[in-house]
């Protein structure tokens, strides 16, 4: 009996660990607030998360958002993790440190920066042959938001709609 008890307690507490996340989740679109700019997040494709060094999960409505949340860090709370979602397929979740950026082109990202992520270097040729942009890793994003401000509301379109990614 008090074999079965042990075992129905450390199931409780395994389940109950995993409860609490440590991943990242689906962003609400309309729901969900950018921990960096608080816009209201309305375009997952962009979006990012940020497990923080206390175990919370911020939300981001863009890179560039997340990139300036990051640097704007004590060294003494670097996060747990950090993922971006597949521009290409946004439910798909990426570690910054594997993922792709691409930087330019004729995309639109909510904060008007142009930054996508992207898993694969297809998906970056394939994104890049149709829209343009310039290739960069999760370091050099880091160092472009540094030396430009990240704008604190999204700029008027300047394009068709027809020009963001499809």
């Amino acid at each position: 009996m008090t074999r079965s008890l042990t075992s129905l307690a450390v199931l409780v507490l395994a389940l109950s660990a995993s409860a609490c996340g440590s991943g990242p989740r689906a962003l609400v679109v309309g729901e969900d607030s950018c921990r960096y700019c608080r816009m209201t997040i309305d375009d997952p494709r962009f979006g990012a998360m940020v497990l923080t060094a206390r175990g919370r999960l911020e939300t981001f409505d863009s890179i560039e958002c997340l990139a300036g949340y990051v640097s704007s860090l004590a060294s003494t709370s670097t996060p747990r993790a950090i993922w971006v979602a597949d521009v290409e397929n946004p439910s798909r979740w990426l570690d910054v440190a594997h993922a792709r950026f691409l930087y330019g082109g004729a995309m639109h990202s909510p904060m008007g920066r142009r930054l996508a992520a992207l898993d694969s270097a297809a998906e970056v040729d394939a994104v890049r042959h149709r829209l343009g942009g310039e290739l960069m890793s999760w370091p050099q994003v880091l160092t472009l938001v540094k030396n430009q401000a990240v704008p604190t509301a999204a700029p008027a379109p300047s394009a068709p709609s027809a020009t963001t990614l499809q």
